[in-house]
């Protein structure tokens, strides 16, 4: 797959093994970003964190989105799901002509190809299983914990006053789902399902749906985001995802 890949992500400023992590981010985005240790460059991450957080949904927020917009129709499924992927490859696009530095080549040496062993399998999944538990569930926890204060504190209320009612008015989407977006920082798939008692049109779920996929990644994704790139590089991919995730849902709102 890397192999096949290699041409088509070299273009986004990445090489063939980026694959492997944007893949698995369409399952869950915490997976995906940890896989990102298998690129050899800093720009290389930057720019395959973008494209995990931005071409899809990860698997519940695909659920909750199929089960609002669905009822009206699969073409507008695919019309955000196209718009993400569009909008994650012309991201790739842009941050592979502003980012310093190349393309590392790819040499890798392509095995017979067999089925596979069971045994190895399961030793892998194991293997995968544990890592995910060790390194992954401690920053789900602590996501959960940290956001959990911030909102007994009233501080999501403040943040959700000042800033997420201003820029809902810029989507056209009610200033009641301000808390909703907010709580997307902790469950990106429970947000998208509370938007249902919000009676929106088609054209306000598209925007919103689109929205919420791009403009924050959920708690768990951001601290390991913290881990594996650091804290100046995170809050450039934050405000990268903010900035993307206004400006489409606003040429969304005019367009639509």
């Amino acid at each position: 797959l890397a192999v096949l890949l290699d041409v088509a992500l070299h273009r986004l400023g990445v090489h063939g093994y980026t694959s492997i992590p944007v893949l698995l981010g369409f399952g869950c985005k915490v997976p995906g970003m940890l896989a990102t240790r298998i690129l050899e460059t800093e720009r290389e991450k930057i720019i395959a964190t973008a494209l995990i957080l931005m071409i899809a949904p990860c698997m519940p927020q695909t659920a909750m989105i199929i089960s609002l917009v669905g009822p009206y129709g699969t073409k507008y499924l695919f019309l955000i799901f196209f718009i993400l992927f569009f909008v994650a490859i012309i991201t790739g696009f842009i941050l592979n002509k502003i980012l310093k530095g190349e393309t590392p080549e790819l040499f890798v040496e392509i095995p017979p190809y067999r089925l596979p062993y069971i045994p190895a399998l399961i030793k892998k999944l194991r293997m995968r299983l544990r890592v995910f538990l060790v390194e992954a569930v401690p920053l789900i926890i602590a996501g959960v914990f940290i956001i959990s204060i911030l909102d007994i504190l009233s501080i999501t209320n403040f943040v959700t006053n000042i800033l997420g009612k201003p820029v809902l008015w810029l989507l056209g989407l009610p200033e009641e789902t301000a808390s909703v977006m907010i709580l997307g920082f902790l469950r990106k798939d429970v947000s998208i399902a509370l938007l249902s008692p919000f009676h929106l049109n088609i054209k306000q779920l598209i925007i919103a749906s689109v929205f919420m996929v791009l403009y924050l990644p959920c708690g768990a994704t951001f601290f390991t985001l913290l881990k594996e790139l650091g804290i100046k590089n995170t809050l450039k991919v934050i405000f990268m995802m903010l900035s993307v995730g206004v400006f489409v849902g606003i040429v969304l709102n005019l367009i639509l």
